[in-house]
Formats: structure tokens, sequence, C-alpha cells
């Protein structure tokens, strides 16, 4: 199989070539050449120069695409089109193609259809100027008169509309399970964090769910939700290990269009309802820093300030550096000391300071009860594995004595059992 081959540009001071060179690739896309420019045109995206020497590099290594490194304006990608002689494709419609080859579920389709048609609306253009102006009706609804390019944007926004309809009845389902979970369901942890950086894999390695863990970027789109089941009395305080929901979510990237940060909000609302974040990191990639900030940047900006390390209204975010195995020692001391809170894993290997992390955020946010809860009510009783940490239980004659952590949001149910409070 021969593989299409492209040339990268990039214009302008924040440059991510690397990256967007992966991003082809995930579409099977070879990059031949790399041609960059500190400037951006206004006319061209690159200048006048630089467009020469595109076409000249176009036509030496028999390029099918020039990829840019920007989402471009509709005459920028003409121009630079009909000067490099090659079809244009700007960054944000090779990551809505990404999105599109990567949808599984119908929300996501629905969602990324959202995105490009978004996308393409201010770029619709007649292909056909001389058909423009056939009178008609019938089955296409185009009023007599109504140019060609009027009734494709016609289109487009009635299709936007109804995709915005249909989207906002699933949010609306979606709410009302939310809260059903919140109210009664196990704690929630949602895995967060830059594309690639292992999250699927740590969501296999935690609930022993069989996701796809291909090395591309942007492999999980859908929100994948799995259940970790609680353990015996074997955690590091000899308390039983609660239940809790774990859920994967889209990755994060720099330059992420408008159009899918929009798009994709409600993958996102796991992380924002989430008792419990892990910000997921790749500790091998040599953009580390700047990675954790666009996750960092985009969840404040999503959800509000509460996204530190540590918590706050909207819950704790735990840091987790993962890929460890790829760095050396050296690498992981550092890494310890730039981030000391942070986890430090393979989720290859093994997850356990991970999970043991987790369940301490957990208790933090608990209430700690001693409660009798006499032998008549044992549904009670029972109803607390799974939800709560149990770190003792007696049977007496009078019923069953517990000395349980439960979620704060749980605690009002168990006031009538209490001896008293811890």
């Amino acid at each position: 199989m021969i593989e299409e081959r492209a040339i990268l540009v990039g214009a302008g001071e924040s440059r991510q070539m690397a990256e967007l060179g992966r991003l082809a690739g995930t579409l099977g896309i070879g990059v031949s050449a790399v041609l960059e420019q500190n400037r951006r045109d206004g006319t061209g995206y690159l200048g006048r120069g630089k467009r020469e020497e595109l076409r000249d590099l176009v036509s030496e290594v028999d390029a099918l695409f020039v990829i840019a490194d920007d989402e471009l304006t509709a005459s920028q990608a003409r121009v630079l089109e009909k000067a490099c002689g090659a079809s244009v494709v700007d960054r944000t419609e090779l990551i809505i193609r990404i999105f599109e080859a990567h949808a599984r579920d119908a929300a996501s389709r629905l969602e990324v259809e959202l995105a490009d048609l978004e996308y393409r609306l201010p770029r619709v253009k007649g292909k056909n100027p001389e058909l423009s102006r056939l009178g008609g009706g019938g089955v296409t609804t185009r009023g007599p008169g109504e140019q060609q390019l009027e009734y494709d944007r016609r289109v487009i926004r009635e299709r936007i509309t109804t995709i915005n309809r249909k989207l906002k009845d699933e949010k609306s389902g979606r709410a009302v399970r939310g809260t059903r979970l919140r109210e009664s369901g196990p704690p929630t942890v949602a895995l967060v964090g830059y594309t690639n950086a292992g999250k699927t894999t740590i969501l296999n390695a935690l609930s022993g769910a069989n996701r796809s863990t291909k090395d591309r970027l942007f492999e999980t789109l859908e929100t994948t939700t799995r259940l970790v089941e609680g353990t015996g009395a074997n955690g590091a305080d000899g308390a039983a290990r609660p239940d809790f929901v774990v859920t994967d979510t889209v990755g994060f990237i720099r330059k992420l269009p408008t159009q899918l940060v929009h798009s994709f909000a409600s993958t996102l609302e796991a992380a924002g309802d989430a008792d419990i974040r892990v910000l997921c990191a790749d500790a091998s990639s040599v953009d580390l820093s700047d990675e954790i900030s666009t996750v960092t940047q985009t969840l404040a900006e999503t959800f509000g300030s509460a996204t530190s390390a540590g918590g706050g209204a909207a819950g704790i975010t735990i840091l987790c550096l993962n890929k460890t195995d790829l760095i050396d020692h050296e690498r992981i001391r550092e890494l310890s000391t730039e981030y000391p809170d942070a986890v430090m894993i393979s989720a290859l290997h093994d997850c356990g300071d991970l999970l043991e992390r987790i369940y301490v955020s957990i208790s933090a946010q608990r209430q700690r009860m001693s409660l009798l809860i006499p032998h008549s009510d044992y549904a009670a009783a029972s109803h607390l594995y799974g939800l709560a940490e149990i770190h003792a239980r007696e049977n007496t004659p009078e019923g069953v004595r517990m000395d349980v952590s439960v979620p704060r949001s749980a605690a009002s149910r168990y006031t009538g059992y209490s001896i008293r409070n811890c």
C-alpha cells in the first residue's frame, strides 16, 4: 500500500510540528518535508517567498497534501492551495477527520458531525455557479431563484439545529442518570489528560476493561465508564475498600479546535461532576510541562478554577505521571522533585500506588460514623458494602455495630443509626 505523502507547514511563534506529524500519521499520512517561518502571513498563511518554496517542494517530493499547523481562513487556504498546487488541509480539519475515524457510538458521531458542519459553514462555496439560479422547489425545498450557495448554507444550518436538539435531549437524559448515581451510587473518578497519555491503559488496569490502547492520538473519543469493585479488609489501614466508578474521557491537545471544545463538552461532563479527577500525563514526553498546563487550563476554563491538585469545590485532582517505564531513574528523581505530589506509575506494570491514592482521596471526602443497625434493618447494613469504607463490623444482640466512612451525600440516611460521629 502506497502511503499518501504530505508536507507540513507552520507559521508564527507557536508551532507544534512534531505533534502535527503525529496527527497526520494517525490518519496514515506520511510526512515528506517540513517548512516553517516565524511570521504568519494574513493573505496566504506563508509569505510569498515561502509559498514559492513550498510549490517547488511539493513538486520535488510529489506530495498530495499540504497540512498547516493552524486553522486557516477560507481565503488563506485558497491562496496557499493555488500557490503550491496541492490540496491544503489545516490543523482543525485534520483533527476533525481523526475524530470522525475514531467515533464509535452514536453520540460521538453526532458531535463530530456537528464540529464538521460548524467548520464547513463559513467555508461553503458554490461548486456550480452556472446552476446557482435554477428555479424549482420540489424535493430540494429550494425556493425560486435561491442561489446554490445560500441553499447549501441553509441546509447546513438546519442540520446543525437538528443535531443540537438531539444532543440537548441526550444531555438531559445524562443529567437525570447522573443525579441518580450521585445520590445512591459509588464515588466517581474521571481520567483526564493529554492525548496518548495512557488514560485507557490506566482504565484497563484499574477495572480490567478490554479497551483499545493503540499508540495513536485520540484513540478514545466517547466517554467510557467502568466499575472498580472494592476489596476486603486489606487496605493500608485494614479497612474494606469501597467500589468506585472510573470514567475515561477524550484527550486534550494544544490548539484543539474551538468547534471540538464545544462539541465534546459532554465527554468532559464526567470530569466536571467527578468526586476525583486523575490528571494523567506522559512522564516520558519532552513537552510534559506544557501538556499538563494545556489540560489544567482547559479544565479551568470549562469548570472554573477549582482544578488544581488538592481539590476544591469541584473535587480532588490527582496528578498521575504515567509511562515511567520509558524513562531512567535520574529522570524519575527529577520529576519527583518537580512534582512532589504526583503519583508516578507505569500502568502497563502496576497501578497500585494510584489505586491507593484514589482510596485516600475518597476517604477525605467522607464522614466517619459509628452505627448500630437493628437486624430488622439488615438491608441498610447490606447497602453499606460497596458504598462505604467499613473499618470494623460486629454482630450484637441489638444489631450490627459498624464503624464506617460514608460519602457525605449519603450520611444523612444513616444519622438515625448513629451512636456517635467520629
